[in-house]
């Protein structure tokens, strides 16, 4: 039977209330009483704390309390919500801090009755540091005798280890051996609505709700009642609409600590970090240095791959420990190749924590990895795409990150259309035709002539240089099965044959509960319009739900709902064959008439059928309802394609056009996925050309803090975009849907700097692709890693 619903163009069901501004957020919400809290931040990377004189800010009228480390519980945690089992979190923060460890560490917490009291009271409160040595690098925090963050004797905060095969073996057999290192940059999601948006209210009984803008409100349950040494039962969290996630809400941000001030006071109390404060105190991506060494024959079959990752946790584990594990995932997941290894180490450094951020390590290696597979591509004189197309991974295959079979593959379909859409055969290698600066490798191989190099622009403009480059990946539809990936849903009918579902997903605004419905709908039999669904996540009301993360909503989530769809079918289908006198098998629902397929004379409606249900001989509510795991997690492929022009008298790089090809299994709701995609591919640009947060070796301060100094791109920053869906539908997926979340910005820095390879002849080892990183590069000067390729003689 064809699909009515599924597949179809859906406007989402809140925009009604968002373009009206009727969509209640937290900052919106109002209790009886309300007090506003605020953080006082450390001044120093590192600074023990000597002594808090709070009197002065107590003693102010309107301030109800102040809290330091010494007014909470005293009991470490890890703000990072993994879905346990099956993760490492190690446990090495309190709610405030006992040694200043980064600039914008909280040390001390006020609730006060107005803004401007709370604002009063934080200027009030003394604190005496005794500055302590500190490390920003990665690196430099391993090194024999760096100052140590915390009392492990050592800032290793985990390391992680996978070898398949013998990879010096492989090594010996290569014709070509390519060693590059790269290094990826600190930066930060910059939602709407920043992180850390909170309130909460302890009631009479001592229990607590919250609310939060998080992604995974179960998993905040879990995380503020351990933090506060109470019973998990004791603790409700409610999450109204979000104004963006992309991983910075996974995890807790300060509802803890806004729960210990409303739990002091006992009263409600609203904690809501500014701009300035989410780059102080929030989690960012993390940054990573990666040394790659791959061998090959000479038609280009891979024979060993070693990647070492050297991770920038900042001063708290958070999300470090188990991140160094999809980190390898994603290195040893892309090509096949029957020999590798991969060894991650995460590192403590006086910077602020890293932590989620969309893609989780993917867009790090994907930039290493696909940078190198370009060189390899010029050296060996092949088509990068045909590099791609001889090495990845397809649908039968072991995927390496999971070791399932892989169930579909529509890379092949991706590549081909991307190609055509960037015009590939057309543009790419142009800048060979009488250029200077193709050197066979290197990262700095470009001429001190810089402006004789490239493909020049028509015109006449000879220092303007054109070329298109290409990028490919692979990513999840869920954590599976390194995580578990438990969703929850119910299916209620209702007498006027609409339906109710409760699901916990956290939608923060990808418009995943518009594609649920749509699921429900679709699988029910009835119209979209009467299937309602509450944006609102209320942990007392609906079961449990992992989350938003790992581009898991509609893949794990949307099998729940599907199932719980399919299980009210079930019954409405039962009831009605009785009523019609048919078959079960010989019915069929559409838009809410369920008909014979043998006899038409035979029909009723869904909504006959509920009330029958409800006030018939039954006297029982259709209930679809079911908690589940997904049965698989199949890859998502994408091949992204880049059009650049660079000026080499300023370095400066335009993208004149972004190709993005995503294979997404079935794309239940187009314009979603379309939607996704570009929003993503918005963050993979600034990510190649922008956005970075460095801190200053002096002061250990970021030298960003606010939207002015740290360059997020506008609208009108933006390239021309062609988003091509490809289907290759899942086995496993509902309706055959794979993941699309984050799939968008994974590829999208590596694709720009081949591209700018491809206009001047040099490659870039560092993100971003800044102007003095690329005047730097044609000038022959070594970037922030050089690259070395060694030929087996």
């Amino acid at each position: 039977m064809a699909l009515s619903i599924v597949g179809k163009r859906a406007i989402r069901l809140e925009a009604p209330e968002k373009v009206t501004g009727s969509a209640a957020f937290v900052a919106d919400l109002k209790l009886p009483g309300l007090l506003v809290g605020k953080v006082l931040r450390s001044p120093h990377p590192h600074a023990r704390i000597l002594n808090i004189d709070t009197s002065r800010a107590r003693a102010l009228a309107g301030v109800k309390t102040v809290v330091t480390f010494t007014d909470t519980p005293g009991i470490k945690y890890n703000a990072a919500a993994h879905p346990a089992p099956g993760s490492v979190l190690l446990r090495d923060q309190y709610l405030l801090a006992d040694t200043a460890r980064y600039v914008g560490d909280p040390v001390a917490a006020v609730a006060a009755v107005d803004e401007d009291t709370a604002a009063e009271a934080l200027d009030l409160i003394r604190v005496d540091y005794q500055p302590l040595p500190f490390v920003l690098e990665a690196e430099a925090a391993m090194a024999p005798g760096a100052p140590l963050l915390h009392d492990s004797g050592r800032n290793i905060v985990g390391r992680v280890e996978f070898t398949l095969g013998d990879v010096e073996d492989g090594f010996r057999e290569a014709d070509h051996i390519f060693e590059h290192r790269y290094r990826t940059s600190k930066v930060f999601p910059c939602s709407v609505e920043p992180p850390g948006v909170t309130m909460a209210r302890a009631d009479w009984s001592g229990r607590l709700t919250v609310w939060s803008s998080t992604q995974m409100p179960h998993q905040i349950r879990r995380i503020v009642a351990g933090a506060l040494g109470v019973p998990q039962g004791k603790v409700r969290v409610i999450k109204p609409y979000v104004g963006g996630g992309f991983g910075s809400r996974l995890g807790a941000v300060n509802e803890p600590l806004c729960a210990l001030l409303a739990m002091r006071t006992q009263k409600p109390v609203r904690l809501a970090y500014s701009i300035e404060e989410t780059f102080l105190g929030t989690e960012s991506r993390h940054p990573i240095d990666l040394t790659l060494r791959t061998g090959v024959k000479a038609d280009g079959t891979l024979t060993a791959r070693r990647l070492d990752a050297i991770l920038n946790a900042g001063a708290y584990a958070t999300h470090s420990v188990s991140f160094a594990s999809p980190v390898g995932n994603w290195f040893r997941g892309m090509y096949k190749c029957p020999n590798y290894r991969y060894e991650g180490i995460a590192v403590y450094t006086n910077t602020s924590p890293s932590g989620a951020f969309r893609g989780y390590g993917n867009p790090q290696v994907n930039f290493a990895v696909e940078s190198q597979m370009d060189e390899i591509a010029e050296h060996l004189g092949l088509d990068p795409l045909t590099l791609r197309e001889k090495n990845h991974p397809c649908m039968g295959d072991i995927w390496e990150r999971t070791k399932w079979p892989i169930e579909s593959c529509g890379l092949e379909e991706a590549l081909s259309l991307g190609a055509a859409e960037i015009g590939w055969r057309e543009k790419r290698g142009k800048s060979r035709d009488g250029g200077k600066g193709r050197a066979g490798g290197g990262s700095s191989s470009g001429t001190g002539d810089a402006s004789s190099t490239g493909n020049a622009v028509r015109g006449g403009d000879a220092f303007r240089h054109r070329g298109v480059g290409m990028a490919y990946m692979l990513h999840c539809s869920c954590g599976r099965p390194a995580l578990h990936e438990l969703s929850t849903a119910m299916v209620k009918m209702n007498e006027d044959g609409s339906a109710n579902l409760l699901y916990a997903g956290a939608d923060s605004g990808q418009g995943s509960l518009t594609v649920m419905a749509q699921i429900v709908a679709e699988t029910v039999g009835i119209p979209l319009e009467q299937v309602q669904i509450d944006p609102v996540t209320d942990t007392d009301l609906t079961g449990f739900e992992v989350g938003s993360h790992a581009s898991r909503q509609i893949y794990a989530g949307g099998n729940a709902v599907r199932r719980a769809a399919l299980a009210a079918r079930h019954e409405i289908v039962a009831l009605a064959a009785d009523i019609v006198g048919a078959a079960p098998g010989d019915l069929e629902i559409a838009d809410g008439v369920i008909r014979s397929t043998s006899d038409e004379q035979k029909q009723v409606t869904v909504a006959e059928i509920c009330r029958e249900a409800l006030f018939g001989s039954r006297r029982r509510q259709i209930i679809g309802m079911v908690s589940e795991e997904p049965e698989g997690n199949p890859p998502v492929y994408a091949a992204q394609f880049a059009e650049v022009e660079v000026d080499t008298r300023t370095g400066a790089v335009e993208v004149l056009k972004l190709v993005a090809a995503h294979d997404v299994g079935v794309a239940i709701n187009p314009a979603n996925v379309e939607g996704q995609i570009e929003g993503a591919l918005q963050q993979g640009l600034g990510y190649a050309l922008t956005e970075e947060v460095v801190h200053q070796p002096a002061t250990g301060r970021p030298g960003a803090s606010n939207l002015g100094e740290y360059k997020v791109l506008t609208a009108k920053d933006m390239p021309e975009i062609k988003v091509i869906i490809v289907e290759a539908a899942s086995r496993t997926g509902p309706y055959g849907a794979k993941g699309v979340g984050e799939s968008g910005l994974v590829p999208t820095a590596a694709a720009i700097g081949n591209a700018i390879y491809d206009a001047v002849g040099v490659h870039l080892d560092s993100l971003p692709f800044t102007p003095s990183r690329v005047l730097a590069a044609l000038k022959g000067e070594a970037g922030a890693k050089g690259a070395v390729i060694t030929v087996k003689k």
